[in-house]
């Protein structure tokens, strides 16, 4: 993910939007602290669909109510409801171990040329 400045931000919106309909992501800052994110969106309907489908994870019976908690404060991701879900399954003992791993695996993005 590129981090750009506002003012390059605002030179090359044209150039940026051509970016992120390709899949690219940029991080605003001012100041060298981000303020704002540049997603396409198709990413952000994802990303939208990602956290309701976790949401209803984590209302579903069973959870831990700390857990619960924590993610309500956002001191813990709401995707940690998952894990809650699943803490006793001894299948998934190493999960988060193995969707790192398949990340790692997936071939690089190309990148547009512009």
């Amino acid at each position: 993910m590129e981090t750009i400045n506002v003012a390059d931000a605002k030179s090359r919106l044209s150039e940026l939007l051509s970016c992120v309909t390709a899949g690219e992501r940029f991080l605003i800052q001012r100041r060298e602290r981000t303020v704002a994110v540049l997603i396409g969106a198709d990413e952000l309907d994802r990303l939208e669909r990602n956290a309701r489908a976790a949401r209803r994870l984590a209302a579903m019976p069973g959870q831990d109510e700390a857990l619960l908690e924590a993610i309500g404060q956002d001191a813990v991701h709401l995707a940690m409801a998952v894990f809650g879900l699943w803490r006793d399954d001894p299948e998934t003992t190493d999960l988060a171990e193995r969707l790192v791993a398949n990340r790692a695996s997936q071939p690089a993005r190309p990148t547009p040329e512009l």
